[in-house]
């Protein structure tokens, strides 16, 4: 079935390039190494290619993102080693201009968390402000393997209806099923509504309703305010329900959502620098938490600070993050994150120190090799060190 699929969409896309006379290409592939240690030093090497490849002006497109991955120290069976993250056939413009078909693996955020699709996917343009989108297919390979889940095992079917640039805003209305041969298990309509109507503001409005549970699963507001050229705020609440399915285990348990109310500010002082602030306040049923967090960054990089406090214990945490460019192509950065935490007041406080080095060699626009150490201490391992390695080429 795999080969078909893959073979399938081959042979369309080269038809039709074939036809047109005129094929554009253009990709990457990135090789890395990794290596670390557990019980003992285990290393590891990837290869990703991303091709795509476009015909007709642009019309036909083919579009592929595959891993292969090899273990020096251990065999590992070929799901494990080969991983197909995207593989779609894609035509524009069909229709009167109207239409765009996608077929294949992808991934989608129709107006909602979905992911992975093997099926196809299709956007119909009512009118310039008023477009339809529909998709229907199985879920992509829970280890993105070259297998397709049976129809039986997982059905998705959904749309969207948007309306974009109407009074300075977008509303979308959205419906999404998925079911198996026992019934439907995840089942959710909603809407999603941005608006710049307010003067100098952006507000966002999610609500999301789990039909099948009879209650919303996802509701969430943020509002952003612009005051003068360097100084802005923002202010947020969400509310989440676990994305737990009807079919699933965790059903047998009563699961309370969780509540996040944050409050933040941004101010730019000086031409590069800008100092952020945020405070968060959790809640979980009769539990609750606070999060402060405060930032001074720059092009370069950041130097922060978190303090947490509430049901899951308490940390003060110091953050790191510079880049540099030492030499010409060539950029040193530097990461530092040092936290000292405890998950009941009873207990004394822990200490974890995280750094990574990275070197970053960009030869040309094609290609470019980053070398990075990573070295971890804390109360379970003394040292925990990592090596990293990426050669990347793209054309």
């Amino acid at each position: 079935m795999k080969r078909l699929f893959l073979i399938g969409s081959l042979v369309l896309f080269l038809c039709g390039a074939l036809w047109a006379g005129d094929i554009a290409f253009h990709g990457s592939a990135k090789n890395s190494i990794y290596s670390y240690e557990r019980d003992e030093t285990h290393t590891r090497a990837y290869q990703l290619v991303n091709l795509n490849m476009a015909a007709l002006d642009n019309h036909l497109t083919l579009n592929t993102s595959l891993r292969a991955l090899t273990d020096f120290n251990e065999s590992m069976d070929s799901d494990d080693r080969f991983r197909m993250y995207s593989l779609r056939l894609g035509w524009k413009g069909l229709g009167n201009d109207r239409l765009n078909l996608v077929i294949g693996r992808q991934f989608l955020h129709p107006g909602t968390v979905l992911g992975s699709l093997d099926g196809l996917n299709g956007q119909f343009r009512i009118s310039p402000k008023i477009s339809v989108q529909f998709y229907s297919g199985v879920e992509g390979h829970f280890s993105k393997s070259f297998k397709l889940y049976k129809t039986e095992d997982s059905i998705v079917n959904g749309g969207l209806i948007q309306f974009k640039k109407m009074y300075q805003s977008t509303f979308q209305l959205l419906y999404l099923n998925k079911s198996n041969d026992s019934g439907t298990f995840w089942h959710l309509t909603g809407l999603n509504f941005d608006t710049y109507l307010v003067p100098r503001s952006l507000i966002k409005v999610q609500a999301h309703y789990n039909i099948e549970q009879e209650k919303f699963h996802r509701v969430k507001y943020y509002m952003r305010n612009t005051w003068g050229k360097s100084f802005k705020t923002i202010l947020g609440y969400k509310m989440q329900q676990p994305q737990i399915y009807a079919n699933s285990y965790f059903t047998i348990f009563e699961v309370d959502p969780y509540q996040q109310y944050r409050f933040g500010a941004s101010c730019d002082i000086f031409s590069d620098y800008s100092v952020q602030g945020q405070v968060q306040y959790l809640t979980i049923d009769k539990d609750s938490a606070t999060r402060y967090l405060l930032t001074l960054q720059n092009f370069n990089g950041s130097i922060g600070m978190i303090y947490e406090d509430g049901y899951a214990g308490s940390q003060l945490g110091v953050m790191f993050d510079y880049a540099h460019e030492v030499l010409k192509n060539l950029t040193a950065s530097l990461y530092i994150d040092y936290l000292k935490y405890r998950t009941e007041e009873v207990y004394e406080y822990d200490n974890q120190l995280g750094n990574a080095v990275r070197l970053l060699y960009r030869y040309n626009r094609h290609l470019s090799v980053t070398v990075e150490y990573q070295w971890l201490n804390n109360r379970f391992k003394d040292s925990d060190s990592r090596f990293l390695n990426h050669i990347s080429y793209r054309w």
